[in-house]
Order: structure tokens, then C-alpha cells, then sequence
């Protein structure tokens, strides 16, 4: 700034120095402001791609069995209610299909349990329930060592586990193996697979052969001897 005398301030015309800094302070704002604009859209872009990656990971068939499984241990070990158990448990086993799968599949389920399909399939389903939750208590003081899953057809997965189990005072070892599928959005065990013995194949093998002798009738006599068993030694 000049002061020409008379209190009067006037600007001083600018120098091609000036020009030229005043330049290169815009030409390094502009490069800052794209880096930054680049670095926050790669990271942008970082964060949507691995959205579906942890969300495909929180729906596997393994991770769904095994939050609903530990739900289901943890309620064991803190002497639950059995109504919440059954709540649980309910909540992981595919009971409809087992049944349907016990009698043949749906072309003949109705035909073989006929007027009492409920029965049959309130009967089976506690029978299933009370294994299972067994063979929980059986091995609560054991950690479960999840093995790992395999894709079949139709978006059928099988998780394998290893537990251990004390039987007449002695530890052993068993694989088993949950066969999985999605009903109404969720992952349900269809099958169990203990050391090869598949429980649904084992069910219809047998419940075919009373079937032919004894009719429904029979089979009901059969899952309620099964239950009284059961009750009898707990």
C-alpha cells in the first residue's frame, strides 16, 4: 500500500511475482481437494464392497447353525426353562420336514398317516427334541469343533462338527453332521447325520416297515414306546 500524503490509502498494482504465487497457492488447493475427494471415494467404495461379503458370512448355513446351536447349550448349562428350550430348539429343527420325510416324502405322508398326521407329527416331534437336547447334555462339557460346510443342490449345505460325549463312563468322539436348508428366510436342520447313521433315512426305513404290517397305528404305538423310554430314564 502507498500513502500518497493526504491520509489517502491506495492498493499498489500487483507484480507478475504476485500473480504467479497467487496462482500456484489455487493450482495446490485444487490437487489437495481431488486427492482428498479420490481417497474419501476409494474408501467409499472399500466399505460397499465389503458389506456383502460380512453379510453373506452372517448367513452362511455354518454361522446360522452355530449361533442357534450355542443359543441352545448356553440355555442347558443355565438350567433353563423347558419352555424356553423348547423355544430354541424349535427354532433350529426342521420338524415338518422330518416328518414328511419319515412317511416317504409329501406324496405320501397324508396317505400314510391319514386322520392322524397330527398325532404322528406331535409324537415325532418331541421324540426329535428330547434326542437332541440328550445329546446336548451329553457333551455341554465339551467345546463343539465346527469342521466346516459343503454346498449340495438346491442351496442344501451340510455343517459338520465333531463332540465328545461321555457314554458308560468313557469320553468318545463323534462327527456329526446337520444337513441344512432355508425355510421362510431361515436356516433349519432337516437331517442329522451321527458317525454316518442319517436320522431321517433311519426313521423312514423304519416306519416303512411298520407301516406295511401295523399301519399308522402302529407307528404311533412305536413313538410313544420310544418317549415312555425315554421318560423312564432321563
Amino acid at each position: 500500500m502507498l500513502n500518497t500524503g493526504g491520509g489517502e490509502v491506495v492498493l499498489a498494482p500487483a507484480t507478475d511475482s504476485d500473480n504467479s504465487r497467487t496462482l500456484m497457492n489455487r493450482l495446490r488447493a485444487r490437487v489437495f481437494t481431488a486427492s482428498l475427494t479420490g481417497l474419501l471415494g476409494l474408501a467409499a467404495v472399500a466399505v460397499v464392497t465389503a458389506t456383502p461379503s460380512v453379510a453373506a458370512a452372517q448367513d452362511s448355513a455354518i454361522e446360522a447353525f452355530k449361533a442357534k446351536h450355542e443359543a441352545v447349550v448356553k440355555l442347558v448349562k443355565d438350567n433353563a426353562s423347558d419352555a424356553k428350550l423348547q423355544a430354541k430348539v424349535d427354532g433350529l429343527l426342521d420338524y415338518d420336514y422330518l416328518s414328511s420325510s419319515a412317511l416317504g416324502g409329501p406324496k405320501n405322508y397324508a396317505r400314510v398317516c391319514g386322520s392322524r398326521c397330527d398325532e404322528f407329527d406331535a409324537l415325532l416331534t418331541r421324540l426329535i427334541r428330547e434326542n437332541y437336547l440328550r445329546m446336548i447334555r451329553k457333551a455341554e462339557k465339551h467345546p463343539v469343533e465346527y469342521v466346516g460346510q459343503v454346498e449340495g443342490k438346491n442351496n442344501i449345505y451340510k455343517v459338520t462338527t465333531r463332540v465328545k460325549i461321555e457314554k458308560n463312563g468313557r469320553e468318545q468322539s463323534i462327527t456329526v453332521d446337520y444337513v441344512m436348508h432355508k425355510v421362510d428366510g431361515a436356516w433349519q436342520v432337516r437331517d442329522i447325520i451321527t458317525d454316518g447313521v442319517s436320522l431321517a433315512k433311519t426313521y423312514r426305513y423304519e416306519f416303512n416297515k411298520i407301516a406295511k404290517a401295523e399301519g399308522i397305528d402302529g407307528i404311533i404305538r412305536k413313538l410313544e414306546a420310544k418317549l415312555g423310554s425315554l421318560d423312564a430314564n432321563p
